[in-house]
């Protein structure tokens, strides 16, 4: 049976990704070039599949440079099945998206600058915890269920199963940090201040 092709009208509503950028990601090699049909350009399941992870690495916040970085390491033989584990990979580790931390912080009274500067870090720290997560999945856990037989569904519920662990090892990590912390600032601290009258 011969894979369905789709045009790049059909493509980029199937994947909700715009025609230029379809264009843009290809001259980047992010995705294949389309099939040659006589004079016109066709996509298939490959280049769906590499969109669809290209928008979700866009989703968890990747720049354009780690976007790129990341699909270097995917064969071009991939198929798309093995696109999707990919996918899979990606579950979100670092808790509600929807969370409004700026916005809460300026509530408690701090200045925008500084809500801003904070939820900066936290989406920063985020991105590196999840990439560097997904990074161990991909070389040391998912070669083990391939080897056990599991399938890719399967790696991804275990990586559904991580999330509330990873979300639990951060503020366990986050609260030991922030006492150490402070326990090294009260011990700089002088012992007590005169003030002059």
């Amino acid at each position: 049976m011969e894979t369905e092709l789709l045009t790049l009208d059909e493509l980029t509503e199937r994947t909700g990704v715009s025609a230029r950028n379809v264009r843009f990601y290809a001259s980047r090699g992010l995705v294949p070039a389309p099939v040659r049909r006589g004079r016109s350009g066709y996509y298939g399941p490959d280049h769906v599949a590499r969109l669809e992870l290209v928008r979700e690495l866009q989703g968890h916040g990747f720049t354009l440079s780690a976007i790129e970085k990341y699909v270097e390491q995917i064969p071009a033989t991939a198929t798309p099945s093995d696109i999707a584990r990919h996918l899979s990979l990606l579950a979100p580790v670092t808790g509600d998206r929807d969370v409004d931390v700026s916005g809460n912080l300026s509530g408690m009274g701090i200045s925008p600058e500084a809500a801003q500067a904070v939820a900066e870090v936290y989406a920063a720290h985020g991105r590196q915890v999840a990439e560097e997560l997904s990074e161990i999945v991909r070389t040391k856990v998912w070669p083990q269920f391939r080897e056990a037989g599991y399938t890719a569904e399967q790696l991804r519920e275990f990586v559904h199963r991580l999330k509330p662990l990873t979300i639990a090892g951060l503020v366990t990590a986050y609260e030991q940090a922030i006492d150490e912390s402070q326990a090294e600032f009260a011990a700089r601290r002088p012992r007590s201040r005169q003030s002059s009258p």
